[in-house]
């Protein structure tokens, strides 16, 4: 059920005990991935996954913040102060609408400590259970042991490979020299590392992906994040107790 689509009548019937927001960014993915994939691939697992366990699926926020990447054409940089508070008001309206549990499927890297910081404050403010998802390390982690050959990266054969899957209409022809890896001992920050780093806004392999190594990936996310919101409306949190 999406949101965005109900009637406020329907929304006051309808069960909220789980609901889905998919986050992301507008940013350089090379030459051959669309802006918007990051968060298209959050909006595509959030769906399928939405639509097989019936939790609300809200819409998605497509602005989030990048650094390196914000020198390429096209992409849109919001500040780390602005997503905070974007965040920390959507996920307080979340709570004064009566949902029990929101999933945030986060598809990109930039957003993560805004959204922790939101999400702790939020959460200690209602009645609401945050749980972040950020998909791309979180879920497949099998699948992507098992058919990828790079390293996973940015617009690399990883990302390649999902919205060649996803999307494929969107996927230009990779070129030949697309490829590009750069690595950094510490954690560098300045302009001088903007020019060295992501001069394709690419980091890996692109050359290796293929729609069946995505096929595989997505798949794989798309039935773990459907057992979490199962679990979710169950009652049953993310949590192993040891010891």
């Amino acid at each position: 059920m999406k949101w965005h689509e109900l009637t406020w009548p329907e929304f006051e019937r309808v069960d909220k005990t789980v609901a889905v927001l998919p986050v992301g960014v507008v940013e350089a993915h090379g030459p051959h991935l669309p802006l918007g994939t990051d968060t298209l691939m959050a909006i595509y697992i959030a769906e399928k996954a939405t639509e097989q366990t019936g939790a609300l699926l809200m819409p998605p926020l497509w602005y989030g913040y990048t650094y390196v990447l914000d020198k390429f054409p096209g992409t849109i940089s919001i500040s780390q102060e602005t997503l905070y508070r974007l965040f920390r008001e959507i996920f307080t309206e979340v709570a004064r609408n009566g949902v029990r549990y929101l999933v945030v499927v986060n598809g990109h890297g930039g957003n993560v400590d805004a959204l922790r910081a939101a999400a702790r404050d939020a959460a200690k403010a209602s009645d609401l259970t945050i749980v972040v998802v950020n998909w791309w390390i979180d879920l497949a982690k099998e699948a992507r042991r098992r058919v990828l050959e790079t390293p996973e990266g940015h617009a690399a054969e990883d990302e390649t490979s999902e919205v060649l899957a996803a999307y494929p209409h969107l996927v230009k022809e990779v070129p030949r020299d697309a490829d590009e890896w750069v690595e950094m001992r510490y954690a560098v920050y300045g302009k001088e590392v903007s020019r060295v780093v992501y001069t394709k806004a690419v980091q890996g392999y692109p050359s290796k992906a293929s729609r069946a190594k995505g096929e595989a990936i997505l798949r794989e996310a798309v039935e773990e994040l459907a057992m979490l919101i199962n679990d979710l409306k169950r009652g049953r949190l993310p949590i192993e107790k040891r010891g």
